[in-house]
């Protein structure tokens, strides 16, 4: 299985930029694992099965995933 390309958006960056880099640092790999298989993980929002939330390291995120480009968008990232 491939794993899904990971961009962010304007907002979901400004987040993920003002977490700690120790936070960061476990983010990012909780993402790297999510980006293999994003429907394993959290759960669809509103009943769409691309607009998806999960917690990730601890962290709140909101994200789509376009299966046809294999690219997963985060739209909200909240540290807690």
């Amino acid at each position: 299985m491939s794993s899904y390309y990971v961009q962010y958006s304007d907002r979901a960056r400004n987040e993920y930029n003002a977490m700690p880099a120790a936070l960061r640092r476990s983010f990012d790999a909780a993402v790297n694992d999510m980006a293999r298989d994003p429907y394993a993980h959290g759960a669809p929002i509103r009943g769409d099965k691309d607009r998806r939330s999960a917690s990730l390291a601890g962290v709140i995120t909101e994200y789509e995933v376009s299966s046809g480009v294999l690219v997963v968008t985060m739209l909200k990232v909240v540290a807690l």
